[in-house]
């Protein structure tokens, strides 16, 4: 049934859970702690009454009833937290004949059993009253019942119960502004997740507490932005990836029909099969990519790291590339921190800096260079070329899916790269070299997990 509530239901009953609570305690506590309290007082008191009525009467030549209502007027009552309790008092000679009493006929013979016992019922004082030689005159009984000092406590009980419930009542509306202060901006932010919609604007939410509800706003706001970003990434991957797949598939297509149709012929045809195979191999090789780049994106399992001398790696990406280099006539080179070992995944990360070299040598001039400087857990592999370089705002794109430059291939290769050196905690960045040609920089912790 909780569980059903809202927030400010559960906040209005987990309020007035903890009133009840803290009510009974208190209660329990003021009735023991105020009870022994007006005893004590009470005790005191009458303590105090007793020797000054005591005293009134020392030193008096002889007890009479006349006397002793003359020294004793008004000494008989108590005050227990501004309220009067009326003691009963007795005067009785050394004969034990009651010379003064303001009690009634009934309690007399009580006050005359309490000169002899203290009953559970009273508290009660008692004195002698001797002349100013010394000789017994009589004996003095001070007492008041229990009942009456209890019967004060019920009152201040009451009172306190009274207070208590003022207390709740106020408590339970602090609870209630409480209980909209906090629900009023949750529902603002429920409100704005309901109208949120990866293809619009995402909505503002005006919360500017400070707390973790501000905290869950700004989240959110956070969330909503990336769920854009992410659906803007879709949406132009599956438009980049449709016009990738469509231009083989029209030219595989074409010449399937021309050689279906009989419009091409003998060497004609072979030539169309050839190329139908050719873009076949070409869109295989494409979705391979895009596979292979998803999965990497998507888990880190197949990652498998282990202790790698970092200019294996590099030599063995150059390796792969070295044939088309020598081709176009391009110069390789690799220098610098070469023997130092690194926690790398050396068939991905050769994958990366084969796809880095590869687009190098594309683009390339007359040479390749690729050169490494570690300072202490950080490595930096530059791979310089001397070509064209970059065209303006280029050097910002080149990572992007699909993005080519006049000599590119699939479009894929340099997203790969960047994916597979981010899982190894390092950064890439391509920069527009001086005076001519590109510069990719690849910074690399040589243990990703050391900071």
């Amino acid at each position: 049934m909780i569980r059903n509530l809202r927030i400010g239901g559960k906040i209005r009953l987990h309020n007035l859970l903890l009133i009840m609570t803290v009510l009974l305690v208190a209660a329990l506590v003021f009735h023991v702690l105020s009870g022994r309290y007006l005893l004590q007082e009470a005790k005191k008191q009458l303590k105090e009454d007793a020797e000054s009525i005591a005293l009134s009467l020392k030193g008096t030549p002889a007890l009479s009833g006349r006397i002793v209502a003359e020294r004793i007027a008004n000494r008989a009552k108590l005050k227990l937290v501004g309220r009067t309790i009326n003691s009963r008092l007795a005067i009785v000679d050394a004969d034990n004949r009651i010379l003064y009493t303001n009690a009634s006929r009934n309690e007399i013979n009580t006050l005359r059993e309490l000169s002899r016992k203290d009953d559970r019922g009273y508290l009660v004082q008692r004195r002698e009253i001797r002349s100013p030689d010394g000789q017994l005159q009589g004996r003095m009984i001070l007492a008041i019942e229990v009942k009456d000092v209890n019967g004060l406590n019920r009152v201040l009980r009451g009172a306190e119960w009274a207070s208590a419930l003022i207390g709740a009542l106020a408590a339970l509306l602090m609870g209630s502004l409480l209980a909209r202060t906090i629900t009023r901006p949750v529902r603002n932010l429920a409100a704005a997740m309901k109208q949120f919609s990866p293809k619009k604007e995402v909505p503002q939410v005006s919360i500017r507490s400070q707390d973790e509800i501000g905290e869950l706003a700004q989240s959110f706001q956070v969330m909503a932005s990336q769920l854009q970003a992410h659906d803007r990434l879709q949406s132009e991957f599956l438009q980049n990836a449709s016009h990738e797949l469509k231009t083989p598939l029209m030219t595989i297509q074409g010449n399937a029909e021309a050689v279906k149709d009989g419009i091409v012929t003998g060497e004609e045809a072979e030539q169309s099969l050839d190329l139908i195979v050719a873009e076949c191999q070409r869109l295989k090789g494409l979705v391979d990519e895009l596979i292979y780049l998803t999965r990497l994106e998507q888990t880190t399992e197949l990652y498998r790291f282990e202790p790698v001398r970092i200019g294996d790696v590099i030599e063995a990406a150059m390796e792969r590339v070295r044939g088309l280099a020598e081709q176009q006539g391009i110069r390789m080179m690799l220098e610098g921190d070469l023997d130092r070992v690194g926690n790398f995944d050396r068939e991905k990360l050769m994958r990366a800096l084969l796809n880095i070299a590869g687009n190098g040598v594309r683009y390339a001039g007359t040479f390749l260079r690729f050169e490494v400087k570690a300072n202490g857990n950080l490595a930096q592999i530059t791979c310089t070329d001397d070509g064209k370089g970059f065209a303006p705002g280029e050097a910002a794109k080149v990572f992007d899916r699909f993005y080519k430059g006049e000599q590119g291939g699939t479009g894929i290769g340099l997203s790969m790269a960047k994916v597979i050196i981010e899982a190894h905690g390092g950064k890439v960045q391509a920069d527009q070299g001086i005076p001519a040609g590109a510069v990719f920089r690849i910074l690399l912790p040589l243990n990703p997990g050391e900071v």
